[in-house]
């Protein structure tokens, strides 16, 4: 290349430059103002050097500053890489994670890489396809192995190797071992807190596992058992003995398998296991506890054990020391008690002995003797030892080991006090015996204050002696001997009284004890004296006894004042007795002050009756047998004249029957009574009416028969049905009984002892009777109306009342009403001295059955505003009236009116037309005053007698409202009306005139068919959903009779021509729509209907056939689904402004009846590009056949290729042909399958 030189004044000095230089353009650009130099480019950036292009340097290149490298790749090509940074930062300015790390190129071979991997979260090794070129996430990396070292630290990985090493058990399938691999020991260092305690750290994971299944299974089978531990009750014992053991087993254990240790084992279900000993040394035992139900015997859950070494010392048999009492050194039987003063001896009768043995023997009485070894006196291989007991003066007896003269039980001890091979630990051994020696005794007793004469006292019944028993030689308790020490006490009565000594008990030492003589009733009476020879003995076991002592007891006979006093004529009120008196002389002429007294004394000889207790009336009588007062001769004696209360009368009685001189005495009380007060009279007693009222609320009319003659009468209105005033039109009329009134009175005098009862009626007597003092009998009679009855003495009404005092009676006034007179009636009962009762009023009524009413004419009241549906009107809202006039009631009112505010009630008749339900009227009730016609029937208010009797009553003109618009109602019914009088309600009689009533809230609810502006439902599905959402009208202008009336293409008929409801139909073809059913209707409505409706009878009679024609609009449809159900005899249906007007040979209708011809505008008018055929249902099975009744049944209908889009309006016509008995009660329009 050419070589210039820059020449020198171009530059300035130190080649200052003041303008960029350029050399070659832009092979090298210097930026003299920036201080900037570009290679390649003549707009260096922001960099002091700028090369646009490769580069490269040779030799050591050092950067101070930040190394920035911008572009896809950075290779570096050199030996070595040295990084002196310790972060190396990738991803940096990424605009989201992804994954990042070291990549190895592996010529040849897939590159390796070490990566974060951002979807798994964690660091990968491995090889992969991917040459690192884009920044996404690597793709396809098969994993690749990795070595490291051996870890130290728990957060270090850990190798193959290391793993192996650390799992024993791992086979070389890389399958766990489970009997090579341990359990080791656990974080909390014991197994056994577990349920199963056999476990250990080298236990295999097999047979763990093992074990601890079978241990949940004894515990679901209730038959674990964890552990067993046990105690004995001894653990030093001698040969010989029995040690118990108690166990305790945790869990449900049954079975006890027990290893002795002395050769001997054995089962058991008990947890307190004995067992003897009968060698010496050491013995360990071994207890198995197990439930003997488990599934496996010895399966680990079921059964543990335990043994404790050496745990049972067993020593030489020890020996027992024993020993018996006999009467004689040798021979004889064992004894133990003696008298005092012998010599008794000791047998040593020890086991298990040695010459060598020492024994010292206790008696018990202060003495002791030694014995030296076995062979000597005492010993077991000795003789008899012998000693002398001698109960010593002073002594109580009661303790053992006393001393003392009376009986004394000693404790003789004799101890062993050495044995060569026994355990020496048990020594002394002492066995003890009771000896009881008995002494002789002294029985001495006494009688109180030593009176050994009495008499037999009647208040002590007898003559009552206590004794003491003074013997003083102190006898042992019974108690604490084995013989029976007892006291028998000897009354001389025929029997004992045995007392154990040391009882405490009545009789016993040092106690007193108490008993009665008593004479006998013959020597009592006869006044004989009587010796008894008591006597008290005492038994012991001393070879003596008993010892005994006795004591003469002398009684003689008791004067005893006996008397008893009655009242002559007893009282038998139920407070009374044969001590009750009353100063007044009764019915039967009886004075009831008058008393009489009985002597029954024993052994006196004079008598005193103090009739006051006061010494003021005293009848003093010597005992002769015969005079009055003695004994066996009674004493009158009249207490007339002395106040009310108690009366005293003291009687006393002296004599000596034997060496002693008594007297004694009795009181009788008697109680003088007020008279009692007489029974209630008859003006006290209520007369009321026994037999209910006849009839209904009863109450009297105005201008009533009054037959009660002076007697106080009645008033218009008055209650018939009280208790004292009734109506009656048949039967017996019977009062009720005046019961319990008085008619003898003992205190009365001429006339009102015996009292007159009469019965009046009308203030004429109806019968009478005078009462005689005989009770009962001709007493209780009927007489005419007067029937009396249970004539009787007052006491049996109240049993308080003395008898014959009063008499009273029951009775009432009986008549049949046939011999009342017409109208009101008065009666009452009538006495002599009583009074009178009050009056009662009976009135017979000439009227006697319901009444009977005839209804007037019906007619519209009130027009209110109309509902009109298919032409017919009927009653709705405006609050519309029908009126009754002319209603005619027969026997509406005799001598009585019923009390009621609906004498007469307009009702709806229980029936409803032409299967309506629900009332058309308010039921009503009216009353007397709303009912009083032209010709009035009341007076006052009040009704007048016999209204309606011979000629029926005619009634004011009724109102009865309709039922109220606001409740649902469509229906039609009669109305009918009935009557009351005193009888009762009469029977219905029912209007002609039917109502006809359609409310606005039935209606809205439920109108169905009815509503001709919109009953008829369109689906919104059929057409586009949008254009036309509304339901079907009937439409007018479809009146003629013909099948398929012609009709104007043009006209919009869903608009123009919808139906009013207030049509004119009667001379048409339209058919009804009555109650939701379209049906053919001939009825004529102009005559008996109200509201006044068309004749439909007039021409439309039932051979002709009726019509009802409805629009619907939908667009687009080439076809739609009817749903019907009822009967038809034809269907019909247009689509107006189509190519169907002119395609159908009738007059534009297709005929549902036919079906569609398969394609094409259906029309019979080939000409007018018609099918061939009117038919329009789409199957066979949507052929509506004429006459067949449907139930819910679709039926889909055609309009070929022909849309509601092109008709006018949108409009399709239908129309339903009906024939007499054809109706519908159900159509709606929908989407055509």
């Amino acid at each position: 290349m050419a070589i210039n030189k820059i020449a020198g004044e171009i530059l300035e000095s130190n080649l200052i430059r003041t303008a960029d230089l350029a050399f070659n353009t832009d092979l090298l650009y210097l930026d003299v103002d920036n201080g900037r130099v570009g290679v390649n480019t003549s707009a260096p950036g922001q960099f002091a050097l700028d090369v646009n292009g490769n580069t490269r340097i040779t030799g050591d290149q050092t950067i101070t500053g930040d190394l920035i490298v911008q572009g896809n790749t950075t290779t570096v090509d050199s030996t070595n890489l040295v990084v002196e940074d310790n972060i190396i930062t990738l991803n940096e300015n990424a605009s989201s994670a992804t994954d990042a790390g070291l990549m190895i190129n592996r010529t040849g071979e897939n590159n390796a890489v070490f990566y974060w991997d951002e979807t798994r979260n964690k660091f990968r090794v491995g090889t992969t396809t991917s040459d690192g070129s884009t920044r996404t996430d690597l793709t396809s990396v098969n994993l690749a192995r990795l070595q490291i070292a051996t870890p130290t630290a728990d957060e270090d990985a850990a190798h193959k190797k290391y793993v192996d090493d650390s799992i024993s058990g791992i086979s070389s399938s890389g399958a766990i071992n489970g009997m090579t691999s341990e359990l080791s020991t656990p974080t909390d260092s014991t197994f056994g807190d577990g349920s199963f305690v056999g476990l250990t750290a080298t236990t295999k994971v097999t047979d763990a596992i093992d074990s601890l299944n079978e241990t949940m299974e004894n515990i679901r089978n209730n038959t674990y058992v964890k552990s067993v531990t046990f105690v004995s009750n001894k653990t030093s014992i001698s040969s010989g003995e029995t040690i118990q053991l108690t166990i305790t087993a945790v869990g449900n254990a049954n079975r006890f398998d027990i290893t002795w240790g002395d050769g001997n084992s054995n089962t058991v279900s008990t947890t307190t296991p004995t067992h003897q000993y009968n060698n010496t040394g050491q013995q360990s035992i071994t207890v198995r506890a197990y439930n003997n139900t488990a599934a496996v015997s010895g399966s680990a859950g079921s059964e543990a054990s335990s043994t404790r070494t050496n745990y049972i010392a067993i020593a030489t048999a020890a020996p027992v020391v024993q020993f018996a009492m006999y009467a004689n050194p040798s021979g004889g039987s064992p004894i133990t008690t003696a008298n005092t003063g012998a010599t008794v001896y000791l047998q040593n009768n020890t086991t298990n002995t040695a010459n060598t043995n020492t024994f010292d023997v206790d008696w018990g009485d202060g003495a002791s003797e030694s014995i030296a070894n076995n062979t000597a006196a005492g010993g077991q291989a000795g003789s008899r030892l012998s000693h002398t007991y001698t109960n010593a003066s002073g002594d109580d007896g009661s303790t053992v080991a006393g001393s003392g003269a009376g009986d004394t039980k000693y404790a003789i001890k004799l101890r062993l006090l050495t044995h060569p091979t026994a355990d020496s630990s048990t020594f002394p051994q002492t066995a003890t015996n009771n000896f009881e020696v008995y002494s002789t005794h002294t029985v001495a007793y006494s009688a109180a204050g030593n009176v050994v004469r009495g008499i037999n006292e009647e208040a002590t019944n007898g003559f009552p002696v206590t004794f003491t028993n003074n013997t003083a030689t102190i006898p042992g308790s019974n108690s604490s001997f084995s013989a029976t020490q007892q006291y028998t006490w000897n009354f001389d009565e025929g029997s004992t009284t045995s007392v154990l000594v040391g009882s405490g008990s009545p009789g016993d030492t040092g106690q007193n004890i108490s008993n009665t003589f008593n004479l006998s009733n013959t020597q009592q009476t006869n006044g004989q004296t009587e010796t008894y020879n008591t006597s008290l003995s005492l038994a012991n076991g001393h070879t003596g006894s008993p010892f005994s002592n006795t004591l003469n007891i002398i009684v003689e006979p008791d004067v005893r004042a006996n008397i008893s006093g009655t009242a002559v004529t007893v009282s038998t009120g139920s407070g009374n007795n044969s001590l009750s008196l009353f100063d007044v002389t009764d019915l039967d002429g009886a004075n009831r002050a008058l008393v009489r007294f009985t002597n029954t004394s024993q052994n006196a000889d004079h008598y005193e009756y103090d009739f006051l207790n006061d010494s003021s009336a005293v009848n003093s009588v010597p005992e002769n047998g015969s005079d009055a007062g003695t004994v066996g001769n009674t004493l009158d004696h009249n207490y007339s004249g002395q106040s009310a209360g108690s009366i005293v009368m003291d009687f006393r009685a002296t004599g000596t029957p034997d060496t002693i001189h008594q007297n004694d005495n009795e009181t009788v009380t008697f109680t003088m009574k007020s008279t009692p007060s007489a029974p209630a009279n008859l003006s006290s007693k209520s007369l009321t009416l026994n037999h209910a009222a006849d009839g209904t609320s009863p109450k009297l009319c105005h201008g009533f028969t009054d037959n009660t003659s002076s007697f106080t009468s009645q008033s218009p209105g008055d209650s018939l049905n009280t208790t004292t005033a009734r109506r009656y039109v048949e039967d017996t009329i019977d009062t009720n009984t005046c019961t319990n009134f008085l008619t003898n009175n003992s205190n009365g005098t001429g006339s009102t002892v015996n009292q007159t009862l009469t019965a009046k009626i009308n203030n004429a007597s109806k019968g009478a009777r005078t009462f005689t003092t005989v009770e009962g009998g001709a007493n209780n009679t009927t007489d005419d109306t007067l029937v009396i009855t249970n004539h009787r003495d007052y006491d049996e009404v109240d049993g308080s009342y003395a008898q014959r005092l009063y008499l009273v009676a029951t009775a009432k006034i009986t008549e049949a009403l046939t011999d009342y007179s017409i109208g009101s009636n008065a009666q009452r009962l009538e006495s002599s001295a009583g009074g009178n009762t009050n009056i009662v009023h009976v009135v017979r009524d000439d009227i006697t059955a319901v009444p009977t009413t005839a209804i007037g004419t019906v007619a519209e009241g009130t027009a209110g505003t109309k509902r009109h549906i298919s032409g017919i009107p009927y009653y709705d809202a405006g609050s519309p009236t029908v009126t009754v006039t002319g209603t005619t009631v027969a026997n509406f009112t005799g001598q009585a009116y019923q009390d009621t505010n609906s004498p007469h009630q307009v009702h709806n008749d229980s029936t409803n037309q032409e299967s309506t339900s629900g009332d058309v009227v308010t039921d009503s009730a009216y009353t007397y005053a709303q009912i009083d016609g032209a010709s009035t029937m009341l007076n006052s208010n009040i009704p007048i007698k016999n209204t309606g009797v011979g000629s029926p009553y005619t009634l004011a003109a009724l109102t009865v409202p309709i039922v109220s618009h606001l409740t649902q109602r469509k229906a039609i019914k009669t109305l009918r009306a009935r009557s009351k009088n005193a009888n009762g309600t009469g029977s219905y009689n029912t209007s002609s005139t039917k109502i006809q009533v359609y409310t606005t809230a039935a209606f809205n609810a439920s109108a169905g068919l009815d509503n001709e502006a919109g009953g008829i439902t369109v689906s919104d599905s059929l057409g586009d959903g949008s254009t036309h959402t509304d339901d079907a009208l009937r439409i007018t202008g479809f009146g003629s009779s013909s099948d398929t009336p012609s009709f104007n293409s043009a006209t919009n008929y869903y608009t123009s021509n919808a139906w009013s409801g207030a049509e004119t139909v009667a001379g048409t073809t339209e058919a009804i729509s009555r109650f939701g059913t379209i049906k053919h209707f001939t009825t004529d409505l102009s005559s008996g209907y109200l509201p006044v409706g068309p004749d439909l009878n007039n021409g439309r009679d039932g051979g002709q056939a009726q019509y009802y024609t409805f629009a619907f609009r939908r667009t687009p449809a080439l076809k739609f689904k009817l749903t019907m159900s009822g009967t038809v005899s034809g269907m019909f249906i247009a689509v107006p402004g189509t190519a169907i007007d002119s395609a159908s040979s009738l007059n534009g209708w297709l005929d549902c009846s036919t079906q569609y011809n398969g394609s094409g505008v259906p029309g019979a008018n080939t000409g007018a590009g018609g099918n061939g055929s009117n038919g329009c249902a789409k199957t066979g099975g949507d052929v509506v056949a004429d006459g067949t009744s449907y139930s819910n049944r679709d039926f889909t209908f055609t309009l070929g290729t022909v849309s509601t889009s092109s008709a006018t309006g949108n409009v399709v016509l239908v129309r339903l042909k009906l024939l007499s008995g054809d109706s519908v009660t159900a159509l709606s329009i929908g989407v055509g399958d």
